[in-house]
């Protein structure tokens, strides 16, 4: 298990044997590969399982950026990384975006999985901000609808839910994080004051999707873009770097602004 890697565990209690049997044959393909993804004890009702957080552990003194994704993929937990390659070998989109864009400039040969945890844990890339990588669910799936089928509409919004929001609110005031870029528009919902809803087509005409993390005592942008995987126009790239470059612009601006009455 990688150094970004870790453990949780959730007691099911009552609940404890439909959620075994609906995880088992969701995550059933993946299982094989990495039996260690998930597992359940039956004395204690509980299930373990794998997921993934990336905190660089040295500061160079850069505005610290939350990446904010909707839960871990199975495959990338079994990798050793976030947003790696998918089983058919295939890089994902937003290694060469952030690159084109100059957040996250590493070189296509420097992109495997241990190097990509080497490079962003010690913010050894030249883009403007050190990037923290967060799951705002913990549970491993193919897609964030599956956690709800798998744990029952009550379990997750009782406890997973719940624990979501209060995780996410201590990592960001913790950190601390100046300002938090989302690829969900869902996720996006969750954390921030105002909402959205068809969003796709504002952004390839250039809008800026902002607004703040709700119920935290400070002021922090959150900032709405492409989808990790969107490809769906034939200039993909150039409307995912110009989102980026936007929001970097007024990332940069407030934090001129803040730099400037602190002095």
């Amino acid at each position: 298990m990688s150094s970004i890697n870790f453990s949780k565990t959730y007691s099911l209690r009552e609940e404890y044997e439909n959620i075994k049997a609906r995880a088992n044959s969701a995550l059933d393909k993946y299982l094989r590969w990495y039996p260690e993804l998930i597992s359940f004890n039956d004395l204690d009702k509980s299930v373990t399982f794998s997921t993934e957080r990336l905190i660089p552990t040295v500061s160079q003194n850069r505005t610290r950026v939350m990446l904010l994704f909707s839960n871990p993929h199975p495959y990338s937990i079994y990798q050793g990384t976030f947003l790696s390659r998918n089983t058919k070998g295939q890089e994902n989109l937003f290694w060469p975006v952030t690159e084109n864009a100059s957040w996250l400039p590493i070189a296509k040969e420097n992109r495997t999985p241990k190097q990509l945890v080497h490079i962003c844990l010690q913010a050894e890339y030249r883009g403007p901000f050190e990037l923290i990588f967060y799951c705002y669910y913990a549970f491993p799936t193919d897609y964030p609808k599956d956690i709800q089928r798998i744990f029952g509409r009550e379990y997750f919004s009782k406890f997973i839910e719940l624990e979501a929001i209060d995780e996410f609110r201590k990592i960001v005031q913790e950190e601390p994080v100046e300002a938090v870029v989302t690829f969900n528009k869902e996720i996006f919902n969750l954390v921030s004051k105002d909402s959205v809803e068809h969003y796709v087509e504002r952004l390839i005409e250039g809008e800026l999707i902002q607004s703040q993390i709700k119920d935290i005592d400070r002021y922090i942008p959150v900032f709405l873009t492409f989808p990790t995987g969107w490809r769906y126009r034939k200039q993909y790239m150039e409307f995912r770097k110009a989102s980026l470059d936007t929001i970097r612009t007024t990332i940069d601006s407030a934090s001129s602004a803040r730099e400037s009455r602190n002095r």
